[in-house]
């Protein structure tokens, strides 16, 4: 007798987390899904086209249609279009009603995300081709962007990289010079918005990485050079205080 009531005392704590009714739709406990940092990211592994296998089930069949998912306190956590048990398309939200995330598919190969904080402003907005992000920006909590990166139709190379300080002011950019040769320029940022280093870069196809070439110059912080530095295949040759 005492073995079937801690069977019960069990089932039942164990049903805030998660439940499942016969429409196939769950309910889960806030603290359950929701990461403080990546958000609500239970759903990724039912994601085709970001090349996910995963799929959902409901009596042992694949899911096909909208699903909703909610909160255990009834608020709507989930709506997603499955295919064949994956998602093709979906929106998270927090327990307030606030979009988490929204994915959306283009075409065959295209599709998009948007990310965003608990109280509705944009975090991350995501491009992908096929399994791949061509782009990817991420804002901070103030809206401001803090990372933007593009790569080139086949995702082979960047067309433009960044990173922000917290006040909008750049902390180093990369941009596309050269189309034909891959040439880059890279600039590196002081706090105060001086130029700290810059350069030139090319990408190299045949070993898929980016090399540092001809002369690069250093500043300090009132914006004086105060070294130059010479590259040749990506090892510097010299370095000559200025």
């Amino acid at each position: 007798m005492l073995r079937i009531v801690l069977y019960i005392l069990i089932v039942l704590l164990t049903l805030p987390v998660f439940a499942q009714n016969k429409t196939g739709s769950k309910k889960y406990s806030q603290d359950a899904v929701i990461d403080a940092k990546y958000g609500i990211t239970i759903y990724k592994n039912l994601n085709m086209m970001l090349g996910s296998d995963t799929v959902r089930n409901i009596n042992g069949y694949a899911v096909n249609g909208f699903v909703k998912d909610f909160y255990i306190t009834g608020q709507l956590l989930h709506k997603g279009f499955y295919l064949e048990g994956q998602l093709k398309s979906y929106r998270n939200l927090f327990p307030s009603g606030v979009v988490e995330r929204n994915f959306r598919t283009i075409d065959t190969k295209k599709s998009k995300m948007d990310i965003y904080y608990k109280d509705g402003t944009l975090k991350s907005k995501i491009t992908y081709i096929n399994s791949e992000a061509q782009s990817w920006e991420d804002y901070y909590p103030s809206g401001i962007l803090e990372f933007i990166e593009m790569y080139d139709k086949n995702i082979q190379h960047y067309i433009e990289k960044a990173n922000y300080f917290e006040d909008g002011s750049p902390e180093n950019t990369l941009v596309l010079e050269n189309k034909k040769k891959l040439i880059y320029t890279q600039t590196y940022f002081h706090a105060n918005g001086e130029v700290k280093k810059v350069g030139q870069m090319k990408y190299l196809k045949t070993e898929f990485d980016y090399q540092n070439i001809g002369t690069w110059i250093e500043f300090d912080d009132a914006g004086k050079a105060i070294k130059e530095i010479k590259y040749a295949s990506g090892a510097i040759q010299s370095e000559t205080a200025l």
